[in-house]
């Protein structure tokens, strides 16, 4: 199972790599969104209604949306 989870936080990580954002807040947001994309089983199980899934998912994307937003927005550092 680590396995399997290890490889979707690699892809969603590689999907991430284009942003502004810095390595922390990338490795950080594919965590995030492998433990959402995983979350849902178990409401569902317990009879989440539809609509209840689909808000936590477009929550978890606002989340991102935004964290990603903020780092485009963010002045570069001058080294």
């Amino acid at each position: 199972m680590r396995g399997l989870l290890d490889a979707q936080r690699r892809r969603v990580r590689a999907a991430l790599a284009d942003s502004r954002a810095d390595a922390r807040t990338l490795d950080g947001l594919a965590v995030f969104v492998v433990a959402v994309n995983q979350s849902p089983a178990v409401p569902s199980r317990a009879g989440a209604s539809d609509a209840e899934l689909r808000s936590t998912v477009r929550l978890a994307c606002r989340t991102v949306a935004d964290t990603l937003a903020r780092a485009a927005s963010a002045p570069v550092a001058q080294g």
